[in-house]
């Protein structure tokens, strides 16, 4: 028989294996939400923004920011998540706007799927704005050669940290604050 002490050494690792295969699972799955209309009146040129949520608000609220600096320019933005519910339609878009948080190195799951789901872009300018803790390199260069694949043409790049500094742009290192800029900075060739 064993003792109690053993039990909890044995049942620990279970535990643990556990708890990171439900934060896997929780990261790849695509989380259906509405389509938000910001500034539907905007003239200056209509995007569709699509991002997966991740495990905390940190891709939705640079996410908005950066769409919040698009609204500053007079666009129009229809926002919504990465799954099989979002909008696959292009028409009328003249800029997709991808935003994923980083998981094992790579673009969260959802995203890759919807993009895949897309086909071909048939040019359709593209930015993105890809999340991590600290280190983002390997899965921007994933989903920038996913959208080139796609026949898309990335215009803007965006790599946002949520635990690791920032680096300064225009004056600040605040992520929220990088990608409003960001957003503000958006010219279409």
């Amino acid at each position: 028989m064993c003792s109690p002490k053993s039990m909890i050494w044995w049942m620990l690792p279970v535990m643990l294996g556990f708890f990171m295969t439900s934060i896997f699972v929780q990261v790849q799955t695509s989380v259906p939400s509405e389509v938000v209309t910001v500034n539907p009146d905007g003239v200056t040129g209509t995007a569709l923004v699509v991002y997966h949520p991740g495990l905390t608000s940190f891709q939705k609220d640079v996410t908005f920011a950066f769409v919040g600096g698009l609204v500053s320019n007079d666009w129009h933005c229809d926002v919504t998540t990465a799954s099989r519910e979002a909008l696959t339609d292009l028409d009328g878009y003249e800029l997709l706007v991808l935003g994923a948080p980083t998981y094992a190195f790579k673009p969260a799951g959802p995203v890759k799927r919807y993009l895949d789901t897309l086909g071909n872009l048939n040019g359709l300018s593209t930015a993105l704005v890809v999340t991590g803790a600290g280190t983002t390199t390997r899965s921007a260069s994933l989903l920038v050669d996913n959208v080139l694949e796609a026949n898309g043409n990335v215009i803007e790049l965006l790599e946002l940290w949520q635990v690791a500094p920032n680096e300064e742009v225009h004056g600040s290192s605040d992520a929220v604050e990088i990608a409003e800029t960001a957003g503000e900075s958006i010219v279409l060739p």
